[in-house]
């Protein structure tokens, strides 16, 4: 385990060095490669032709994000169908259903989009054989959740991408949401090997309020992922994933995989699973879609 851990920190070490050469980049005026078209030309009000948009490459189903935005004028939607996450640390345990957790995105620029999530519904459930009387239920409607994505760096086809979303969650979901904003930024990156082989990961950093303690703390969630296209209708994904509470002085870690099938070219299905490497992590098991305009 402690050869992961140091894997997925100098995986994040590695990925800092792009930032400066991302921004110089960006700074050329990079249009897009495949196409003669300039597509900076385009923005909400005057939406990318259909002829000229991107392939679609959502967020999910793993933790990294995609760098590449909605397409000006255009509409996307994701969402967690169905997601359980189970868990268990001593005598507690516990089990949370998740129905359309979504993610709505509208493209602004050629490379900038605005997204809002919602955590439409949670049944939560936990236990602990020590003593039952701990038991408790909860469900109901979660946080709001507002995003914006700009691709510094690739564009259409391009043999690699940069990105940049910064967001802001809201506490509109009480006592099933964290009860307090919370903010963050990611950094996600990825490289094409070859036509049917990507590897890709992302630096995270998120600032999470704790309820017990009514105070704020810092998250990192550095990632290293690898996506193979095994035909124009299916692909996979393995993602190794590190979480680092910076109260604590060790790291977690889980390795995630998954299966994307490419119904059309603007409507995808996925399913897969989240597996803890350390303790105190959650097992999941997903069913999610995502689907454009």
């Amino acid at each position: 385990m402690p050869i992961i851990n140091t894997l997925l920190r100098r995986g994040a070490i590695c990925l800092l060095p792009l930032v400066p050469v991302a921004a110089a980049r960006a700074q050329e005026g990079l249009k897009n490669d495949t196409i003669k078209v300039d597509k900076n030309q385009f923005n909400l009000f005057r939406p990318t032709p259909r002829q000229h948009m991107r392939p679609m490459v959502p967020d999910r189903p793993g933790i990294t994000e995609s760098p590449y935005s909605v397409d000006a004028g255009h509409f996307q939607y994701e969402t967690d169908a169905l997601r359980l996450l189970t868990r268990r640390e001593g005598t507690a345990y516990g089990h949370d259903w998740y129905i359309n957790h979504a993610l709505a995105k509208i493209g602004l620029t050629n490379r900038t989009d605005l997204q809002v999530g919602l955590d439409s519904y949670t049944a939560t459930r936990s236990y602990d054989d020590a003593d039952p009387s701990q038991t408790t239920v909860s469900r109901g409607l979660g946080d709001l959740n507002i995003r914006l994505k700009h691709t510094l760096v690739g564009d259409d086809n391009s043999r690699w991408a940069l990105g940049l979303i910064g967001y802001v969650t809201l506490p509109t979901g009480g006592p099933r949401g964290d009860g307090a904003v919370e903010y963050g930024a990611v950094l996600p990156v990825v490289y094409q090997l070859t036509k049917p082989w990507s590897i890709g990961g992302q630096v995270a950093t998120q600032v999470y309020w704790d309820r017990e303690t009514h105070s704020r703390y810092l998250q990192l969630t550095p990632t290293f992922t690898t996506d193979y296209q095994f035909s124009k209708f299916a692909q996979a994904f393995v993602e190794l994933v590190g979480y680092r509470d910076v109260r604590q002085s060790s790291w977690l870690s889980s390795i995630n995989t998954g299966v994307q099938l490419d119904l059309s070219d603007n409507v995808q299905l996925d399913f897969g699973t989240h597996q803890p490497i350390t303790n105190s992590v959650d097992r999941e098991y997903f069913l999610g879609m995502s689907f454009r305009r």
